[in-house]
């Protein structure tokens, strides 16, 4: 979107290549790949390299990559086209963002020739040990393969199993905050991977290019790689991404010339680009579940009923669909404040602009916070497919993208208002966001940290639907007297029930809110089960007494 691009140096002409070239470049066989992360996939990318590594053969590669938003056929092969399939028919999975097509691609585990397609796909992987490691899983990966009788007398080890159970996808355990050290570093500093795929904007008439709608972990991994030339980079230029900028000390641009020592080491291959910038389907927030209507609606109510206390926070909200929600509601409210966020979207920039939010701040690296009026900081910003989102951020001086290492850090959300999501929750306090049962299906991401944070003086809405189905189609509560076997832990009970100099802690139902901060076990559970599904309130009560003699 750069509108004076300036001409590229011929350092960096001559490490142009065709798109097919770039993916001989990157991708040989017994190599290890790095990617961008959410906004800044490399779509190009990800579209063509599953018909390159089959047409030459490749094998032994493993893809390090987070919150993967489109469903490519490397990753789901053409199950998502085969006969039958109808897009919306699968359960009520709308917590994320991607709700519509994590319908679609669990309405494929339920069409015969659909899941028929899935599996030999997952199986073709398996041959050519092509695997994944997530730092964040999407329904690209989180598709369950459901109990069926053709899957009992054809499959039977893969019921009940997503990627992260089939030895396809390994799952990387970390903070957003960790996510640049953890996925693309090891403990003594060495790059994961031999190559570097990213997407940066043309650069500038000053010869900046940018990272786009993502900071989160690109340009740190990008700039050690050039400071060390220890990878390869496979670039794509790409003129529809957003140019955004970051902070002072933390930079979402890069300088042309910085590229100059690794063209000049072979290591620099450049692909001119015109693919899409990622974004969540228009559709997504057309016809939302009541469910999370009602959630959202009791939020933005509790939000205005306490004004006195939550007018003036910074307000952060987590990537899921329900807290997005209740953001497009605070804006017909009468609420006003201040924004910090790992995620900027659409209905946080209208507030923006509409002068609902003031500004934000940022802390700086001795530790003292700075207040930044008139301008919103974020690590990534996601829109929607034909929106003119990107547009609007594009050279914005307002919006700052920094590294997910500056933003989400406990200290700069003392203090502030948080809505986040999360599929379940135990009589212990133990909150799961992301996983099923024993199946990965996302990850912590930012969450625990931004939940410390507001632990202090800050204001926690955690959303969550008080019921869920299962992939072979039981009902169940989300509020759990204990966290079902192999269940992931993200938050625990001091992080939902602690708290200090004011802070309050939320959780959300479409049953209404329950407040847990301050409270014991037996008040715990109460008010747990005061937010359950009816269906499913005697059996939490009789849980209660026979587990811990606490009287509901």
């Amino acid at each position: 979107m750069n509108a004076k691009p300036s001409k590229l140096p011929k350092f960096f002409q001559d490490c142009v290549v065709a798109p097919e070239e770039g993916l001989r470049k990157a991708v040989r066989s017994n190599t290890q790949i790095l990617t961008g992360f959410a906004t800044s996939e490399p779509v190009t990318f990800f579209t063509h390299v599953w018909d390159f590594m089959r047409k030459e053969k490749i094998h032994d590669v493993r893809i390090r990559s987070a919150l993967v938003l489109t469903p490519y056929k490397l990753f789901l092969g053409s199950a998502l086209k085969s006969k039958g399939l109808l897009p919306g028919v699968a359960d009520g999975l709308s917590l994320s963002l991607l709700a519509s097509w994590a319908r679609a691609i669990n309405a494929a585990t339920r069409k015969v020739e659909s899941l028929e397609s899935l599996i030999r796909h997952y199986e073709r992987l398996k041959r050519r040990n092509i695997t994944f490691t997530s730092g964040f899983m999407s329904p690209v990966l989180n598709a369950v393969i459901p109990d069926t009788p053709v899957t009992r007398v054809m499959h039977p080890d893969y019921i009940g199993r997503n990627t992260s159970r089939l030895g396809l996808c390994d799952m990387q355990f970390l903070h957003f905050v960790d996510a640049a050290d953890a996925m693309g570093f090891d403990p003594d500093g060495n790059v994961r991977g031999d190559t570097f795929v990213a997407v940066m904007t043309p650069p500038d008439a000053d010869g900046l290019m940018s990272h786009g709608p993502s900071a989160a972990c690109n340009g740190e991994i990008l700039e050690h790689i050039l400071d060390h030339r220890d990878a390869d980079v496979l670039l794509y230029v790409n003129p529809n991404y957003p140019f955004t900028r970051g902070l002072p000390d933390a930079p979402n641009t890069t300088h042309i010339d910085r590229f100059k020592a690794l063209a000049e080491a072979g290591r620099l291959h450049v692909v001119m680009d015109d693919g899409p910038v990622p974004a969540i389907p228009a559709s997504r927030f057309d016809k939302p579940q009541r469910s999370e209507l009602t959630i959202a609606e009791h939020v933005v109510n509790h939000i205005e009923s306490t004004g006195e206390r939550t007018r003036g926070r910074a307000l952060q909200v987590g990537f899921g669909g329900t807290g997005v929600l209740a953001v497009r509601k605070l804006k017909e409210s009468s609420w006003s404040g201040r924004c910090y966020t790992e995620m900027l979207e659409p209905f946080m920039l209208d507030m923006f602009e509409s002068g609902k939010i003031a500004g934000s701040h940022i802390v700086e690296r001795d530790g003292r916070r700075t207040l930044l009026d008139g301008k919103i900081v974020c690590t990534f910003a996601l829109g929607t497919q034909g929106s003119d989102f990107y547009q609007r951020i594009d050279n914005n001086p307002a919006i700052l993208l920094a590294p997910s290492s500056r933003v989400v850090i406990p200290e700069a959300f003392f203090y502030g208002m948080g809505i986040n999501n999360a599929l379940a929750i135990d009589f212990n306090g133990h909150v799961n966001t992301s996983a099923r049962d024993k199946n990965h299906y996302s990850g912590v991401g930012g969450g625990a940290a931004i939940v410390r944070g507001l632990a202090r003086g800050g204001i926690s809405y955690l959303c969550m639907k008080s019921t869920h189905t299962t992939p072979e189609g039981e009902l169940r509560s989300s509020i759990f007297p204990f966290m079902p076997k192999g269940t992931p832990v993200c938050y625990t009970g001091p992080d939902m029930c602690g708290g200090r100099e004011g802070a309050r802690s939320y959780l959300v139902t479409e049953h209404g809110i329950a407040e847990l901060s301050g409270k014991s076990q037996a008040e715990l559970i109460r008010a747990l089960v005061s937010v359950a599904d009816p269906r499913f309130q005697t059996f939490l009560k009789r849980a209660a007494w026979r587990e811990y003699r606490v009287r509901v």
